[in-house]
């Protein structure tokens, strides 16, 4: 390794020791991977593996390329910027603005969306308990998703059978997601029943929320050890599915190709292509960042961080990955049974048609428009596909879930539980709930932590008695989704929190908060070394610089870029135009401003808690205004323990230095860098020689002009000596040795090869030549020494060759006090201070 890549290390490894001093108050996990598995949760849930398995089939390969693509220049950096974030505070998005109080407010509005998502998310995973119950057949049964259900349905007879006596699927499979999972009978007929809470949808959705209480109920020490098992299960279970698949593909593919709506020559083309991908990165890597802050701060010091990022990102790409090969290899087998899978809409069993038999000619919109052209819009929940010529009036192209509500239910009714056991369908079923219960846990333990910070010396006691009220808040307010027409709430908020074009105005707000506005010690620089921290070289020296410019320049900018289309293409404009007659025949008018309240709210928080703090902050604090100012916007971090402090609680916490009477106290002004990158070992060495060089010449000049009389610092021997101040002369150089030698000459009494100065009786005489040259023993005698006590000259020879006493205080008398080399005492002591001792 050479100097510059040991300085480079040198200066990462510094920096990081100055950003990381203290943890977090609600305690650091237990294991290694605790961390890790737990991040997992933010990028990994039943929702995004649903989008990405349907989006892989409907655009074909070009996707997935996209999608890495994209994943690399915005995915991972806006993951990584989250997580370093945390681990360098240590605390939440909450009470991280101890940096910049005015921001608060972006903490208030992330936690927000955090809430929002879970409250209404988990619905899915409670939906999934009821394919997992009814999966349990012996291969002579059949799957309760293939039978009839003729109460639902809103055309009265249907025709379900075939003249073989087998049903059809293409209706059986919707009408057991409407009937049997939603619990809906006909909700456009009986509108008096519509709030009716539908109790097994309630019961599952109960249990769903005891399960995540019974795992955060004792913080990070419950919540370090079920991660493992949500975790690790459901990716074994996932490469366990995978690999059955494809051993059951050789014998029905015949030479179909695996990705259909793969064209490569519309990679650059298809704009509807990369909207999606550009979404669903989103949605994959960024939606949950504040819950993954929040996991991160609990990390200890020098945890090391790129490791469990790249874990992270190398699982959940490979997962994802999994699950489009899962859903090419059910749509495979769907054409090999005859049935060619097409997006639907979830209102209407009529629209709710997914199926379509192959031998029947296809409807106009889908022979006009292939589906990879038709524009989809990317949900937390599910997805929307907008076919040309559908009326968004009463269809929506909306369905959550489609792999597991559609695709994988149609599979294995299709094939049939003989071909291929129940025990698949179980556990297809099973993993989906572990990801699913996975994610959530990540989310509402952020939501907790974040509200323990408000007061942590009193709240944290009460951890599990708050857990236990969240947890019935967040039931409670799902309720709604259990109703009758709880499918068009779920799609109202989907629609609503779960487009996400305001989520990613707050990221860019928080970006430019930290970057723009507090600027140092919190700079990207700082951020990224947190991440790789004690890495190799070529991490800290290629990629953090990488990192560093992609926070500052690359995500904001796409960032605004990906709001404002997902914003355009998602038809959200026509939820803030309430003059339209039109616009959704589900949604009562009163909802548009609902929801538009609910998009809003979160982003006006921020400038009203900027407002509240700087209410409390200019009323009360320094004296100065500038400096109240300052300490609203950019507080002065008086010691590096500031960078993990999530105990600062805004106006109680800063340092406020004026009391009720007023008095006036000072403030420290603002330090400079904690640390400073240390100049080359040439600089220093030529900078040190150069500064000694300085101070001898202007020390000699200063002796010489004294020696010649025109320097009046030589104390006098006037009767106003004693009210005069007495000044010393500067210490001595060579140059100043030699010159007092030759112009007062001492008695010198030589003895062997030592010499002795004689006690008083020490003459001085300009006029006596100099005597034989000084030898190199002389001088050495003279200059042997550096350091002497402190003792009084008995004689000095001032400008007119008179004896005076003076005080040797300093560097300037040692030369004169130098003892001979055969002596042991380092300074020449008095003939009767020798004999006192000899005695």
């Amino acid at each position: 390794m050479t100097s510059v890549q040991k300085s480079a290390y040198g200066l990462l490894e510094g920096t990081y020791e100055m950003s990381q001093e203290s943890e977090s108050p609600l305690g650091q996990w237990n294991h290694g991977l605790s961390s890790m598995l737990a991040c997992l949760g933010c990028t990994l849930g039943i929702f995004n593996i649903s989008r990405f398995a349907i989006f892989s089939i409907h655009f074909g390969a070009n996707f997935i390329f996209q999608f890495l693509v994209l994943t690399l220049l915005i995915g991972i950096p806006l993951f990584t910027f989250h997580i370093s974030l945390g681990q360098l505070l240590g605390t939440g998005v909450l009470n991280m603005w101890h940096i910049s109080p005015i921001f608060k407010g972006i903490g208030v509005a992330l936690l927000l969306s955090q809430a929002f998502i879970g409250v209404y998310s988990i619905i899915g995973v409670s939906w999934m308990f009821v394919y997992f119950r009814d999966s349990f057949i012996s291969k002579q049964d059949v799957y309760r998703w293939a039978e009839p259900l003729e109460l639902y349905g809103e055309d009265g007879v249907r025709t379900l059978k075939y003249s073989n006596g087998s049903y059809k699927i293409e209706q059986t499979v919707p009408d057991y997601f409407g009937g049997v999972v939603l619990q809906r009978r006909n909700v456009l007929k009986q509108e008096e029943d519509l709030m009716n809470v539908k109790f097994s949808v309630a019961f599952n959705l109960a249990i769903v929320w005891i399960i995540v209480f019974l795992s955060l109920s004792k913080g990070l020490k419950s919540y370090g050890k079920v991660v493992y098992v949500f975790s690790i299960l459901p990716i074994f279970g996932m490469t366990l599915l995978c690999a059955k698949l494809l051993g059951f593909l050789p014998s029905t593919s015949k030479g179909r190709s695996f990705f259909p709506e793969t064209d490569w020559s519309e990679f650059f083309l298809n704009s509807k292509s990369w909207i999606a991908a550009f979404t669903e990165v989103f949605l994959t890597w960024g939606v949950f960042g504040a819950s993954a802050m929040q996991i991160a701060s609990h990390n200890r010091q020098k945890h090391f961080l790129y490791r469990d990022s790249a874990l992270v990102i190398i699982i959940t790409i490979s997962v994802l990955l999994l699950s489009a090969f899962i859903a090419n290899m059910c749509s495979q087998l769907l054409e090999y049974n005859n049935f060619l899978y097409l997006p639907s809409s979830f209102e209407r069993s009529t629209t709710y048609i997914f199926l379509q038999r192959m031998d029947i000619p296809l409807p106009y919109s889908y022979a006009t428009t292939p589906i990879r052209w038709m524009l989809h819009s990317g949900l937390i929940l599910g997805e929307r596909t907008i076919k040309p010529g559908m009326n968004m009036y009463q269809e929506s192209g909306y369905q959550p879930l489609r792999l597991a509500t559609e695709l994988v239910p149609a599979t294995f009714a299709a094939i049939g539980p003989k071909l291929i056991s129940p025990f698949w369908s179980v556990l297809f079923y099973f993993i989906f709930i572990m990801f699913g219960i996975a994610q959530q846990m990540a989310i509402w333990y952020g939501v907790i932590s974040n509200l323990l910070t408000i007061n942590i010396k009193a709240l944290k006691p009460c951890w599990t008695t708050i857990t236990w009220f969240t947890c019935i808040a967040g039931f409670i307010l799902g309720l709604p989704m259990t109703t009758e027409t709880g499918i068009f709430v779920v799609y109202f908020l989907d629609f609503v929190i779960g487009c996400g074009w305001w989520i990613m105005v707050l990221y860019l707000l928080q970006l430019g908060a930290i970057f723009i506005v507090r600027g140092r010690p919190y700079s990207s620089e700082t951020i990224v070394i947190t991440l790789f921290t004690r890495s190799n070289y070529f991490l800290q020296n290629w990629i953090a610089p990488m990192f560093s410019f992609n926070w500052n320049v690359i995500l904001p900018v796409t960032l605004l870029l990906l709001s404002t289309s997902v914003f355009k293409n998602g038809g959200y404009r026509m939820l803030y135009n309430w003059h339209s007659p039109k616009f959704y025949e589900y949604w009562p008018p009163w909802s548009r401003k609902f929801g538009c309240l609910l998009q809003i709210m979160p982003l006006f928080t921020i400038p009203l808690v900027g407002i509240i703090q700087s209410y409390l902050y200019l009323t009360d604090g320094p004296l100065d205004l500038f400096e109240r100012i300052q300490m609203l916007y950019r507080p002065v971090m008086e010691n590096s323990s500031d960078l993990r402090n999530p105990n600062l609680n805004d106006v109680e916490s800063n340092n406020r230095n004026n009391n009720n009477n007023g008095t006036n106290v000072t403030t420290n002004d603002d330090p400079p860098p904690k640390y400073t990158p240390p100049p080359s070992y040439s600089t220093a060495t030529g900078t040190r020689i150069a500064k000694l060089l300085r101070q001898s010449f202007r020390r000699s000049m200063v002796r010489i002009a004294h020696v010649l009389g025109t320097s009046d610092s030589i104390p006098s021997t006037s009767n106003d000596q004693q009210t005069l101040p007495r000044q010393l002369p500067p210490p001595p150089d060579y140059s100043t040795v030699l010159v007092e030698i030759n112009q007062c000459r001492r008695g010198i009494i030589s003895v062997g090869n030592s010499s002795s100065i004689i006690g008083n009786e020490t003459q001085c005489s300009n006029e006596q030549p100099p005597s034989s040259p000084l030898t190199a023993e002389d001088v050495a005698n003279i200059l042997r020494s550096s350091l002497r006590r402190n003792r009084t000259l008995p004689l000095h020879c001032n400008s007119s060759n008179n004896l005076v006493e003076q005080e040797c205080t300093s560097i300037q008398c040692l030369v004169e006090s130098a003892a001979p080399i055969n002596q042991d005492s380092i300074v020449v002591l008095d003939d009767t201070k020798t004999e006192e001792q000899s005695t």
